[in-house]
């Protein structure tokens, strides 16, 4: 099977997902979301077959426990909401990870900016506090542990692969679509909010990491991965 035909069925599974949302199939919704990570790693790890181990099992750590994540978040009750939180919080800290091997890989990275330190300081406390007075005591902390550390992540991307606009965009969908999940699930539900959650979700990943792949396939000459 050719490499790119794993990133076609993404893409397939992606559209049946969300015609599954849409029309509102359970059983078609069940089949196709945990199959969503698995092609988009199996497409990883067969474009970077060539080239060695390295740092880019950050990346398959981080898709994996999206997967997870996505497993947890198809139950319902706040103890398999909290699982997935914890599981897409360690796909975050696994993103980082890579980004910052990344900017200290190259000699080309970009210099720390604080204003975009400081927009997402900003978001993080104007939507933390829009959202606290609707969480449970239990939920209060993690909540704005995984703001901070979404956060970062935007940041590590940023100045990491801030001429990768693929990469960055993705960091931002990621964000979109945890802070309209949020919203969902603990402020108002809104009409078609699992559709645009799924929709940053799926693009935020695959922007991700084949922004990723591209990067690691041109540098690999310089350095040992």
């Amino acid at each position: 099977m050719q490499v790119r035909n794993w990133l076609y069925g993404y893409g397939v599974c992606a559209l049946l997902h969300l015609f599954a949302i849409a029309a509102d199939l359970y059983w078609l919704r069940i089949i196709t979301k945990p199959l969503l990570m698995i092609l988009l790693l199996v497409w990883f790890l067969s474009a970077t077959a060539n080239i060695g181990t390295g740092k880019k099992h950050f990346i398959t750590a981080a898709i994996f426990f999206s997967w997870l994540g996505d497993l947890f978040l198809m139950g319902s009750g706040e103890l398999y909401f909290i699982a997935g939180l914890a599981s897409f919080l360690t796909a975050h800290i696994f993103y980082i990870l890579f980004f910052l091997w990344a900017r200290g890989a190259t000699t080309t990275s970009t210099p720390l900016n604080r204003v975009v330190i400081l927009v997402l300081l900003a978001y993080v406390g104007v939507f933390y506090y829009y959202l606290s007075p609707h969480l449970n005591h239990i939920l209060k902390i993690p909540v704005f542990v995984y703001a901070l550390v979404i956060a970062s992540m935007f940041a590590a991307a940023w100045h990491s692969f801030r001429q990768r606009g693929g990469v960055l965009i993705g960091a931002g969908l990621f964000i979109v679509s945890d802070s309209l999940l949020a919203v969902n699930s603990f402020v108002e539900n809104f009409s078609m909010a699992s559709l645009a959650v799924m929709i940053t979700y799926i693009l935020a990943q695959v922007l991700i990491v084949y922004g990723v792949t591209g990067w690691l396939e041109t540098t690999k000459r310089y350095f040992s991965i």
